[in-house]
């Protein structure tokens, strides 16, 4: 059985009982969500932002730098459900709900270079993690992860740098105004 992915109305909100896969989502650009959860950690070293490498055989943007751990929301689950799924799927790390924090929903239309057609409400999502957590990465998704200083992130992510799927100025932005906030609670 192929995996359906939750439809979504222009007012962000899921159309009960309607999904569609893979293949109709990227080739009809239909709307759809997608969860996505930042990492970050404040490290004797100063602060960092987790970042996966995509693997080689992702249909869109592979071999590319993006989120920690993010996904597609499947029909009837609801965003902060698939942001704990994609965690753990992912990178191998059991997210406590309570853990997480929404920064943002952000509406996102990207094609890729295969012209796969990402429609999409984003959840933003942070986790602060403690230095010595230690993850298990599935191989089909993700090739590595990195831990990069937080300044390094915001010079890479405002310069277009191609390393990173090209989510845009306001997105990283958002990402990086919400450690920084964090940061100085």
């Amino acid at each position: 059985m192929q995996e359906l992915w939750q439809l979504y109305d222009e007012q962000c909100r899921a159309l009960s009982g309607r999904g569609a896969n893979k293949d109709e989502v990227f080739g009809k650009g239909l709307l759809h969500g997608a969860s996505h959860v930042w990492i970050w950690r404040n490290a004797k070293s100063g602060v960092e932002i987790l970042l996966q490498k995509r693997a080689t055989n992702k249909r869109t943007w592979p071999n590319h730098f993006d989120i920690s751990a993010a996904g597609h929301i499947d029909l009837g689950e609801t965003p902060l459900t698939a942001a704990i799924r994609e965690t753990k799927e992912e990178i191998g790390i059991d997210v406590v709900e309570s853990k997480l924090k929404l920064i943002s929903v952000q509406r996102a239309f990207m094609v890729a270079n295969n012209n796969a057609i990402e429609n999409e409400y984003q959840w933003l999502y942070l986790l602060d993690l403690p230095e010595d957590t230690d993850f298990i990465m599935q191989e089909k998704e993700v090739t590595s992860v990195e831990w990069k200083p937080l300044e390094t992130f915001k010079s890479e992510t405002r310069n277009n740098n191609d390393l990173y799927v090209p989510h845009g100025c306001l997105y990283f932005d958002t990402v990086i105004a919400a450690i920084e906030f964090e940061l100085a609670l």
